[in-house]
C-alpha cells in the first residue's frame, strides 16, 4: 500500500509455534511501503517458525528478528519487541492471520493526523468483516471490557484486541513487567495514567479455532481480571510519567 506518512512505523510481532501463518503475515506487511521496521520475536517457538522467519528475513530489510529461547508468554515477546522499536508509531500486528495486516493503517492514521496517542482496532464496532466464532470468547471479552472500563473510566468496546497503535515514544516509556496475554490490561491502564488519548477504529476479525491454533485459555481471562485491579491499585500509588513530560524527553 503506497500511504505517505510523516511518521516512521514499527511494527512489532510475538510469535510461538506459528508456522502455518508466520511467512504470510510477514508477505502481507512486505507490501506496506509505510512500514519502517518490523521488531520479531520469536517467542521460544518449537515448530517450524525459526525457519519461516530466517527465510522471510532474505526478502525484506526492514525485519528485525530476535528470539526467546523458551517461551514465557505473550507478554513477554511484546515487551522486548516494543523496547527494541525506534518507530515514531509501534503498530501491534498478531502472528496468526486473525487480523490483517492491509488494516493497520486505520490505526496508524488516527496518530498520525493527531488525533490519538492510543487507538485500538475493536472487534466490537461491527462495520467490518467477522468470522463467527465462539460466543463464550465474545462474552468473556465484553466482561473483560466492562470490569475495564469501570475502573479506568474509559468507554472501550474491545480491551484485549490485538490490533493496536501507539505513540512510539509513550509505549517505550512504559516499564512493562506482564509476562502472558493480561499484558493488554497492564497498557490500557497504564497508558490512561498517563494520560494518553485513546480512540477505537471497527476492525475486521478472522478467528481461529482451538484445533487451529488459538492459545487463550479460560485460565487468561481470570489473569486479565486479577491484571486489571492490580494494575489499577499499582498505578494509583505509582503513576507512571504524564504524557507531556514523556514527550518533552530527547
Amino acid at each position: 500500500m503506497d500511504v505517505q506518512l510523516r511518521s516512521s512505523v514499527s511494527v512489532v510481532i510475538s510469535a510461538y509455534n506459528e508456522e502455518k501463518t508466520i511467512a504470510l503475515v510477514l508477505e502481507r506487511l512486505r507490501k506496506l511501503e509505510y512500514v519502517t521496521e518490523v521488531v520479531l520475536v520469536d517467542n521460544g517457538s518449537t515448530d517450524q517458525t525459526g525457519i519461516a522467519i530466517e527465510r522471510s528475513l532474505r526478502s525484506d530489510s526492514r525485519i528485525r528478528h530476535f528470539r526467546i529461547e523458551k517461551n514465557e508468554g505473550l507478554g513477554c515477546g511484546l515487551r522486548l519487541a516494543i523496547k527494541n522499536t525506534v518507530g515514531d508509531i509501534v503498530v501491534r500486528q498478531d502472528a496468526d492471520l486473525e487480523y490483517d495486516p492491509a488494516e493497520l493503517i486505520n490505526l496508524v492514521l488516527e496518530i498520525e493526523n493527531g488525533n490519538a496517542d492510543v487507538v485500538y482496532g475493536s472487534r466490537m464496532l461491527v462495520r467490518k468483516a467477522h468470522k463467527v466464532h465462539y460466543y463464550y470468547s465474545y462474552l468473556a471479552n465484553i466482561i473483560i471490557s466492562t470490569f475495564s472500563n469501570l475502573l479506568t473510566n474509559l468507554f472501550l468496546s474491545d480491551v484485549e484486541t490485538a490490533a493496536k497503535a501507539f505513540n512510539g515514544k509513550l509505549v517505550r516509556s512504559l516499564h512493562l513487567k506482564s509476562k502472558g496475554f493480561e499484558i493488554e490490561n497492564e497498557l490500557t491502564i497504564k497508558l490512561k495514567q498517563m494520560g494518553c488519548t485513546f480512540y477505537e477504529v471497527p476492525y475486521s476479525y478472522y478467528g481461529r479455532t482451538f484445533s487451529e491454533g488459538k492459545k487463550i485459555r479460560a485460565k487468561d481471562g481470570f489473569k486479565a481480571m486479577y491484571s486489571i485491579v492490580y494494575w489499577a491499585i499499582a498505578t494509583r500509588i505509582r503513576k507512571p510519567l504524564a504524557k507531556e513530560a514523556v514527550l518533552e524527553t530527547k
